[in-house]
């Protein structure tokens, strides 16, 4: 953290003054298909950091605080304690905020769930195995981190949960007291983050918490009280949460999407569902790796295996948490893998995960389930239960990898395929049978960092958005235009990312939760276009005419285009005063205010002089 070294894509071509040019250090390519990352969250949070903490100014949006976890009033301030101290942007280098933000999680998973592990297993150690392998995922190094984002949080929270119960049943209410805010506290992130996935890992560990909670060896009231205070401290903090945010949980949950978006289980191609140990070959594939990349789902067929062959050995609380992990997993499984058809849409909570969400979470949940039983696992000398264990594993994974092969990843040979369920067999063989041993832990988790070491960059520092001439010109017209009231609008995306991450207010944002339904009607006075702009997660763009009209398309679900001159804009968004243009504007009410290039290309800034 302290040298502000992240796996962040923005050193992409796209956010660089001059792509051939690059400032900073950068080990390895950034992924282009992480778009959302670098081109929206990251932005977000460096432009806190820009503004000192300001209310960010999204004038066509809702405010966009709730999704990227940053503060809006006392209760964000505490739960999104991550996302406060970015405000120190003005004290302290970008590149260490950033990089404690982009860390944070990773660290709580490193430190929640191997404790979780030691108080429902008795040690830590499977908690290690389980957090590394989950950070290793390729559904974490192709979605940056998301799931991590969500399970870091909630490993620490119900880890802390335990403890708030165990001490609160010794009668230590002072330090009960504080574990079970600090409890409520991490585990209020639950319902902040991207749902879908945070429905499909996140719930199952409560729950899983929940049952160890309510099977331990004390009295009914001890367990109930602990239970009761924990989840009471839960729902406080996050009815404040949503409370501080209530405007823009409004406008999402009555956008077209995903405010209207019902989802149903349904049968996906077994690559989506088993394929994960094939995926180390997608880097240069044509093919949108995030939608592909998922966990180690195998694991739950092992898992399978290992309860056939031998005996339990464990405590009653860990065969609770373990059952409650296997259950969830076996639904998510199958809403990947049968039809549920109508039924499947009429679920509440599960109609909001697609079954694409839910095979790239289950994979999550099959760690955790197989690290649990691990943990109280005795092998014998015995061959046959981990050579099972191994050629089940071979045979799901050759035929999950040979199914991409002739679908989603033409491009994946012969060889590709028969290595990675080879070797995927073996490890897994050799994790049954010497499950103490360090190599077979060593060769698992190798195993796993071979299938990620080149997806992601290194990247030491924020890269030009910070470093390069044309970011620090826009970092004073951010200070500027905040002091004045007045935004910009570009028509590009690369432009709009810049000046997100500089702190300059601009209508060419992001709009991740909903519209702001007063301004967007100045611009379409009747509505008539309202399933353009009535959506969460939408570009907002820019395609600057001569006309006094204004003119909308849709040239994909999550961008819309406003066709219209700045001179327009500025009469029906009077705060809007500079437009930004890589093509020459000729108009009465224009006048040249500079001249800037980025992502290689000139452009130039115009004022718009008759804005109010």
């Amino acid at each position: 953290m302290l040298g502000g070294i992240t796996n962040s894509n923005i050193g992409i071509d796209s956010l660089r003054e001059d792509p051939s040019s690059p400032l900073g250090v950068q080990w390895g390519s950034s992924q282009s298909i992480r778009s959302d990352e670098w081109g929206t969250e990251s932005p977000i949070w460096l432009g806190q950091m820009a503004r000192g903490g300001q209310e960010d100014t999204t004038p066509l949006s809702t405010s966009n605080n709730f999704f990227a976890q940053l503060p809006s009033g006392p209760a964000t301030t505490i739960v999104f304690f991550d996302g406060t101290i970015l405000a120190a942007g003005g004290w302290f280098p970008n590149e260490m905020l950033f990089a404690a933000k982009w860390w944070l999680p990773t660290l709580l998973l490193f430190i929640g769930l191997p404790v979780w592990f030691r108080q429902i297993a008795g040690s830590a150690r499977w908690g290690y195995f389980a957090a590394a392998l989950i950070f290793l995922a390729p559904g974490s190094m192709w979605w940056s981190g998301r799931p991590v984002n969500t399970l870091g949080f909630m490993a620490a929270g119900c880890a802390l949960a335990i403890y708030a119960a165990r001490v609160w049943a010794d009668r230590r209410w002072v330090a009960g007291t504080v574990a079970v805010i600090g409890s409520g506290v991490l585990l209020a992130r639950f319902a902040t983050y991207y749902q879908p996935l945070a429905i499909v890992i996140g719930i199952p560990l409560v729950l899983a918490t929940t049952a160890f909670l309510l099977t331990r060896d004390t009295l009914w009231r001890h367990r109930l009280l602990g239970l009761g205070a924990i989840g009471l401290s839960a729902l406080t903090w996050t009815g404040l949460v949503f409370l501080e945010n209530l405007d823009a949980i409004a406008a999402v949950l009555s956008t077209t999407y995903p405010g209207d978006r019902k989802s149903t289980g349904g049968a996906l191609d077994v690559g989506m569902v088993f394929g994960a140990t094939a995926l180390g070959w997608i880097k240069g594939m044509t093919v949108n790796q995030s939608e592909i990349s998922t966990a180690f789902t195998v694991l739950l067929a092992v898992l399978a295996v290992l309860v056939a062959a031998t005996p339990w050995r464990g405590n009653r609380g860990l065969l609770a948490a373990l059952a409650t992990l296997v259950v969830c997993g076996a639904f998510w499984l199958s809403w990947g893998t049968l039809d549920w058809g109508s039924l499947g849409a009429a679920i509440p909570v599960a109609n909001r995960v697609p079954n694409t969400r839910a095979m790239l979470g289950v994979g999550y949940i099959a760690i955790l389930a197989f690290s649990l039983f691990m943990s109280q696992w005795q092998p014998s000398q015995r061959w046959a239960v981990p050579a099972a264990a191994g050629l089940i594993t071979a045979f799901l994974t050759g035929y999950a990898a040979s199914s991409l092969g002739v679908s989603a990843l033409p491009e994946l040979t012969v060889a590709m395929i028969w290595g990675s369920s080879l070797v995927a067999g073996l490890v897994v063989f050799a994790l049954v049978r010497w499950p103490r041993r360090w190599w077979s832990w060593v060769a698992s988790l190798g195993a796993a960092a071979l299938l990620v070491a080149a997806s992601t960059p290194v990247l030491f520092g924020v890269g030009d958005l910070r470093a390069s001439d044309t970011a620090q010109r826009f970092l004073d017209w951010g200070v500027e235009a905040r002091a004045d009231g007045h935004t910009w609008a570009s028509e590009s995306q690369d432009v709009d990312s810049l000046m997100m991450a500089t702190g300059t207010p601009t209508l060419s944002a992001r709009q991740q939760m909903g519209p702001d339904v007063d301004a967007w009607l100045k611009l379409d006075p009747g509505g008539d276009h309202e399933d353009m702009w009535n959506r969460g997660g939408l570009h907002i763009q820019f395609d600057w005419t001569d006309g006094d009209s204004v003119d909308f398309t849709q040239p994909t679900p999550d961008i819309i285009v406003v066709h219209t001159s700045p001179c327009e804009l500025a009469e029906r968004l009077p705060g809007f005063r500079y437009a930004v243009s890589s093509d020459p504007l000729e108009q009465p009410c224009l006048a040249e205010g500079g001249a800037f290039r980025w992502a290689g290309v000139d452009y130039t800034v115009y004022e718009v002089a008759t804005a109010g």
